[in-house]
């Protein structure tokens, strides 16, 4: 009997030592989440524990948000995560002062609505103007610009304030949007990725001739881990040379990336745990474990509502103010409002018109006082003249 038991529990340890690895695994990065989701679907307990934190939602517990100069609220229980995509810019080796941050070539906010139990993806064009946080070196930002909102990441003395001060320019460009972590991680490990999954097969858009012939329009490839950098990364001399055409690349890389990651994890589930053991050095990250282990429970069995992309108009500018032309995205508004009421389910304040009506009754008082202080000023001086 007590050999029958020590048997079932050590298959029982054995079990779970295997999901806390698997969980561990994957902090490397959300493209591997959906990878895991049949694993932690079986992980009731979790599930049990996401549901009961779902009733914990009371009325009342409303959050704001400010988006056009209309204020709105959302009662769901929503968890929002940024993931960092960096490129070669900067020079985050260095201390102090002689510290760089890389620019944010690739922003994706994951949001998780535990109320609905659904999730999707917001990919923002790093190009997006908005008002960034010119942060200094030592962690205090005492001025902000409209800039393109990847240069967030260039500002800070190491790179964790670097990642902080991406967060906050993303949560004000989202009408102050509560960020939870965030997830950091050089562009150049993309063809880590692609390794670890055998390549990802896809039909090319755009036209790569002048950096890389081997990238026809129109075929469709296995693409090599140096491909699949090129194919994400590269914009300069490729097409039309935007972003927009970028993120249509890289979103359609993500999502056979998906099917793949879903398919080698089956095939062979131990491979995460290598990964993780490549990437782990390398990222840059304020999530924890078990972070980790509930974004994962929250999503498993959920309905993903896939990646969404702002509509916008994509100029040349000299936003930077360098003397050298960049592109410069400006995202129409009524777009930006529609993906966010898609995924946090906003609803025009009730309090809006009261107070609009106090802030017309603050400009009134400050009218007012602008108006005495004037009249003051015009009694001392006739008081100097006489």
């Amino acid at each position: 009997m007590l050999n029958s038991l020590w048997s079932r529990n050590g298959k029982q340890i054995k079990i779970v030592l295997i999901i806390a690895a698997v969980i561990a695994a994957l902090a490397v990065f959300w493209l591997v989440l959906r990878g895991v989701e049949h694993r932690v679907v079986r992980q009731n307990h979790l599930k049990d524990e996401v549901k009961a934190e779902d009733r914990k939602v009371t009325a009342g517990a409303k959050k704001k948000i400010k988006l056009n100069g209309t204020t709105y609220t959302y009662d769901h229980r929503i968890e929002t995560w940024l993931f960092i995509g960096t490129d070669f810019s900067g020079d985050e080796e260095a201390e102090g002062e002689d510290y760089r941050g890389s620019m944010a070539d690739f922003l994706l906010l994951a949001v998780i609505d535990k109320t609905d139990r659904t999730y999707g993806f917001i990919q923002i064009n790093r190009d997006t103007i908005t008002d960034v946080t010119m942060m200094l070196t030592d962690g205090s930002g005492l001025a902000s610009a409209d800039l393109q909102i990847c240069t967030a990441h260039w500002y800070g003395g190491n790179p964790e304030q670097s990642c902080e001060n991406t967060v906050d320019a993303v949560s004000r460009f989202l009408g102050g949007v509560p960020i939870s972590g965030y997830y950091s991680i050089g562009m150049e490990e993309i063809p880590t990725l692609n390794h670890a999954v055998g390549g990802v097969e896809v039909t090319v858009l755009g036209d790569f001739s002048k950096v890389d012939p081997t990238l026809k329009e129109g075929e469709t490839v296995l693409l090599s881990d140096e491909q699949a950098f090129t194919y994400i990364h590269d914009r300069y001399y490729v097409a039309d040379e935007t972003n927009v055409q970028r993120m249509q690349r890289q979103d359609q890389y993500m999502k056979a990336l998906f099917k793949k990651v879903e398919q080698t994890f089956r095939e062979e589930p131990k491979f995460l745990n290598s990964l993780y053991s490549q990437l782990e050095e390398k990222a840059v990250t304020n999530t924890k474990g078990r972070d980790v282990s509930r974004i994962i429970s929250s999503m498993a069995g959920g309905e993903n509502k896939g990646i969404f992309q702002f509509e916008g108009e994509t100029k040349i500018g000299q936003g930077l103010d360098d003397g050298i032309d960049h592109m410069e995205f400006y995202p129409d508004e009524t777009s930006v409002l529609n993906i966010m009421k898609e995924l946090y389910h906003l609803e025009e304040s009730e309090e809006q018109e009261d107070a609009d009506e106090e802030d017309e009754e603050d400009i009134d008082e400050d009218e007012s006082e602008d108006l005495d202080e004037e009249d003051i000023d015009e009694d001392e001086l006739d008081d100097s003249e006489e």
